[in-house]
C-alpha cells in the first residue's frame, strides 16, 4: 500500500470550494509499477499510475460534491469541472507525471446515480477505497475496461466521436431514463478526462450488468449480425469468455430462450422502446449483452457449500415465484429482492426463462456500447464492405449481414432477431423436448417472423 504525497496542486475551473486537499491526497492506494506506457516525448506512464490517478480525480470531485440531489432537473450539461495535479509522488518517491482529471456535468451524473439507486458513499467507496482492475475487452473496439474491486462499477475508456455523442446526448439521455425506469439502457454513473503530456482518455461509468457473487455460465454479445460475429479462439480460451451471434445460433441454443409469453411482450417492448430511442440519436452497432445462469449446475466458482445453496434457493425462489405468476418487465425490473435471503440482492432484475432443454435460467439483459453514431466514415466503411461482399466470389451473406448498417435499419434488424432467435414464446415441456430433436437450421431464413423494415413494430411479430 502507498500513501501520495501531493507538493503541489492547482485547481481551476468552476468550483473552488471542498475538503482540504490533505484530506483529499490522504488515502492508501495499492501501486505497482510493473506495466508500463510510453508517451510521445519517451517518459514513462504505467498503468497502474493511470489507474490511481483516475481514483484520485473521482475522490476529489466526490468528496467535493456535498450538496443534495437537484430538487429539479439539472442544467449543467456543458458545465467541465477541472482540477490540475502538479509534482505528486508515491512512498517510495516514484515522481508521478502531472495530470489533469475533468468531470462532465457533476450535477447531471449526480442526478442520474440518484435516479438508478447508486448511493453517494457507495459510489465513493467503491471507486476510491480499493484499486482497480484492467479487464480484457471481447469486442473489437479499442476501449480499456476498468471493474472495480467489487464488480458493481465499470470504467470504461471511449474514442472521440463516441465522447462527442456523449455530450451531444445528455440531455436527451437524461430526460430519457428519468421517463423510463425500467429502460434497459447502461446506466451512465459518470463521465471523466484523464490527461498528462499526450495521454488523454475519455472515460465513462456504468453500473455492472453482469452480477458478481453468482455464476454467468454463458455471456453473449449480440447485434443480429451474422459476418464476423463469433468469437475468436482467444477469446475462448479465456476463463469467462463473451460469445457472438453465431455461437448463440449455432452452438448454445439453436432454438433460441423462452420466456413466458406476458413477459416476453413487456421485455421485447422495453427494448424496442430503446431501440426507437438510440434510432433517433443516430447510434448503431449497439448489442445486447446476455449473462445466462443455469439454476441447477454449481453457482459459485468457490467450493463454499453453504453459499452455494443459499444461492441455489434464492435463484429458484425467484424462478419459481416469476414463472408462477404473470409480470412485466417493469415489475420485474423494479421488484426490490425480498423472496430469499437479502445478500443475493443482485438476483433482482434477472428475468426466469428456459432452454430448448428445460433447463431453468435466470437472464441478466442489458444495452451496451451505445454512443457509436452512424457517420460519414460509417457510411464509407459500409458501402465498401457491401462491396467487397457483392464482388466476393461465393459469398453467401447479403450487405444486410454486416454489423455496420444504418440506425433505421440496424434498429430493425436487431429487434427481429431478438424478437425471432433469442427471446422466443415459452411452450409446454412436451413441445420444447419435440423442438430440441429437431436438427440446426444452419441457415436462418429470413421467413421467420417479420422482414426487417423501418416500420417493424413488436406487436408485428408476436403471436
Amino acid at each position: 500500500m502507498t500513501v501520495l504525497d501531493v507538493s503541489r496542486i492547482v485547481e481551476k475551473f468552476i468550483t473552488v470550494s471542498g475538503p482540504s486537499l490533505e484530506d483529499l491526497l490522504a488515502k492508501d492506494v495499492d501501486m505497482e509499477f510493473n506495466q508500463k506506457l510510453v508517451d510521445d516525448n519517451e517518459e514513462i506512464l504505467t498503468k497502474q499510475q493511470i489507474m490511481d490517478s483516475i481514483q484520485l480525480g473521482v475522490k476529489y470531485e466526490m468528496e467535493k460534491r456535498t450538496q443534495p440531489v437537484p430538487d429539479s432537473f439539472p442544467d449543467d450539461f456543458k458545465d467541465i469541472s477541472m482540477k490540475m495535479f502538479y509534482n505528486w509522488s508515491d512512498i517510495n518517491n516514484n515522481n508521478i507525471q502531472d495530470f489533469s482529471y475533468s468531470t462532465y456535468a457533476p450535477s447531471t451524473f449526480h442526478y442520474l446515480r440518484h435516479l438508478f439507486g447508486i448511493g453517494e458513499n457507495d459510489y465513493f467507496t467503491t471507486f476510491c477505497k480499493s484499486p482497480l482492475h484492467e479487464m480484457s475487452n471481447p469486442g473489437a473496439s479499442k476501449s480499456i475496461l476498468y471493474l472495480t474491486s467489487n464488480d458493481k462499477f465499470i470504467m470504461k475508456t471511449v474514442q472521440h466521436n463516441e465522447y462527442i455523442s456523449l455530450l451531444g446526448l445528455l440531455h436527451r439521455y437524461t430526460t430519457y431514463m428519468n421517463e423510463n425506469r425500467d429502460s434497459l439502457l447502461p446506466k451512465v454513473s459518470g463521465f471523466y478526462n484523464f490527461q498528462c503530456k499526450s495521454t488523454d482518455i475519455k472515460l465513462v461509468s456504468m453500473k455492472n450488468l453482469l452480477p458478481s457473487d453468482i455464476k454467468i455460465h454463458q455471456k453473449f454479445d449480440l447485434k443480429g449480425a451474422t459476418i464476423g460475429r463469433k468469437a475468436s479462439d482467444n477469446e475462448r480460451k479465456k476463463k469467462s469468455p463473451t460469445f457472438q451471434d453465431l455461437d448463440f445460433n449455432y452452438e448454445f441454443h439453436h432454438k433460441g430462450i423462452f420466456l413466458k409469453p406476458d413477459t416476453r411482450l413487456a421485455f421485447l417492448k422495453t427494448i424496442e422502446k430503446d431501440c426507437e430511442i438510440l434510432k433517433d440519436f443516430n447510434i448503431m452497432d449497439y448489442s445486447i449483452l446476455l449473462g445466462v445462469h443455469y439454476i441447477d449446475s454449481d453457482l459459485q466458482a468457490d467450493e463454499n457449500t453453504s453459499t452455494n445453496e443459499a444461492l441455489r434457493k434464492a435463484a429458484t425462489d425467484r424462478w419459481e415465484s416469476l414463472m408462477a405468476d404473470s409480470v412485466g418487465e417493469k415489475s420485474i425490473q423494479a421488484k426490490a429482492w425480498t423472496l430469499s435471503d437479502k445478500n443475493h440482492a443482485s438476483l433482482s432484475g434477472s428475468i426466469p426463462a428456459k432452454s430448448v432443454y428445460g433447463d431453468r435460467l435466470l437472464l441478466f439483459v442489458g444495452f451496451i456500447d451505445i454512443l457509436k453514431p452512424f457517420g460519414i466514415l460509417q457510411n464509407q466503411e459500409y458501402r465498401l464492405k457491401s462491396f467487397k461482399l457483392k464482388v466476393t466470389p461465393g459469398a453467401t451473406e447479403t450487405a444486410d449481414s454486416i454489423y455496420i448498417q444504418p440506425p433505421v435499419f440496424y434498429a430493425s434488424r436487431f429487434l427481429k432477431y431478438m424478437t425471432d432467435t433469442v427471446f422466443r414464446p415459452m411452450l409446454s415441456p412436451q413441445e420444447l423436448e419435440k423442438l430440441s430433436q429437431q436438427p440446426v437450421d444452419m441457415k436462418l431464413s429470413s421467413k421467420r417472423g417479420c422482414a426487417p423494415s423501418s416500420s417493424m413494430n413488436i406487436s408485428d411479430c408476436l403471436k
